[in-house]
């Protein structure tokens, strides 16, 4: 019991310890573009400091966030080219992942070098966002295929469904043949107060 009482002491200590990063020590590349991305890498890489915990803490705080930032923004400039055109959204894709707040696993594997510059690069937006961008994604993915499914079908209203979402009776609905003849049709209902949206057989 000793022993992990002291190294939460210890790593309570770093925590402490820990001061914001002197961004005037980044070198500079002639470029204002690369070195505001210089700064804003090197800002978010340096929140991990006071976000990890145990372990991971002590490997953080023996890294150096400028000098991977500045490593992560060169392979992004050299791989990438400029901030401009198609690259542009590539960049941005990659420092919205770096800098969300909900996305701490991210920046850890980016500073204790569990994930390459070039790994960072090829990543898909998928794959570098958090678990709840995931989820949130997954949701508009959902409600873009219902609305797809749904088209121009003309709609009827009626009080004989009740939302689950806020308890109204007033909604519309339609009514789609989905799957063989012989099963009972797929009907969509829609909230008209919360603008819910719920299928069923």
């Amino acid at each position: 019991m000793k022993d992990s009482s002291t190294t939460v002491k210890s790593s309570n200590s770093i925590t402490k310890d820990w001061k914001p990063l002197n961004l005037a020590l980044i070198p500079k590349t002639k470029d204002s573009t690369r070195d505001k991305l210089r700064e804003s890498l090197a800002e978010a890489l340096g929140k991990v400091l006071t976000e990890a915990e145990g372990h991971n803490l002590v490997r953080a705080k023996a890294s150096d966030p400028i000098g991977v930032a500045v490593t992560v923004e060169t392979a992004m400039f050299q791989s990438l080219g400029g901030f401009h055109g198609v690259n542009k959204t590539k960049y941005r894709s990659i420092m919205f992942n770096i800098k969300d707040s909900n996305n701490p696993d991210f920046r850890r594997k980016i500073l204790l070098g569990d994930l390459s510059p070039e790994d960072i690069i090829n990543l898909t937006p998928d794959q570098m966002a958090s678990d709840q961008r995931k989820m949130e994604n997954e949701e508009i993915k959902k409600k873009a295929l219902f609305e797809c499914e749904r088209g121009n079908q003309r709609q009827a209203s009626t009080d004989q469904f009740k939302c689950g979402k806020c308890g109204q009776r007033k909604c519309t609905y339609y009514q789609l043949q989905t799957r063989s003849a012989d099963e009972p049709m797929t009907t969509y209902v829609t909230c008209v107060n919360c603008n819910n949206r719920w299928k069923f057989c």
